[in-house]
């Protein structure tokens, strides 16, 4: 799978996750990917400014997500710390589950499992993220 396409899945996870937990302000995230597609873990690293409307309405932030993406975005489950959801891509015919969870004040952890099937094969992708606040947004 394509950097790109594991970008704009880890974008919504990693951003807005969950209500009051995280905080507003620049983060970074690291990534790493596994998958038998790969013949080595293919990691990132990104930042995003995470804006007080995101961080207080990640389901709102999902919902514009699912109007303009290649993947449906549905909240599972939250609680004050932990997002739950699900994911379905029709055009990669992926699908899938994610969770977020606040570890520490400017600490989150994420992990991705998605699975699809390509010519009668199974094909399975994990993704696990952690991200940290560096501080104010830049811009």
């Amino acid at each position: 799978m394509p950097r790109p396409f594991v970008f704009f899945l880890l974008v919504p996870f990693c951003g807005a996750v969950f209500g009051q937990a995280i905080e507003p302000g620049e983060w970074e995230f690291n990534t790493v990917t596994s998958s038998p597609l790969f013949p080595k873990g293919q990691s990132s690293v990104f930042r995003r400014c995470i804006t007080r409307e995101d961080a207080e309405s990640p389901e709102r932030w999902m919902a514009r997500q699912n109007e303009t993406g290649a993947c449906k975005l549905t909240p599972v489950e939250r609680s004050a710390d932990a997002m739950k959801w699900s994911v379905a891509c029709p055009k990669t015919n992926m699908r899938g589950t994610g969770v977020a969870r606040r570890i520490a004040p400017g600490r989150i952890e994420s992990e991705i499992a998605l699975a699809s099937e390509f010519q009668g094969y199974r094909i399975e992708m994990n993704t696990r993220a952690s991200g940290r606040r560096l501080g104010p947004c830049k811009s």
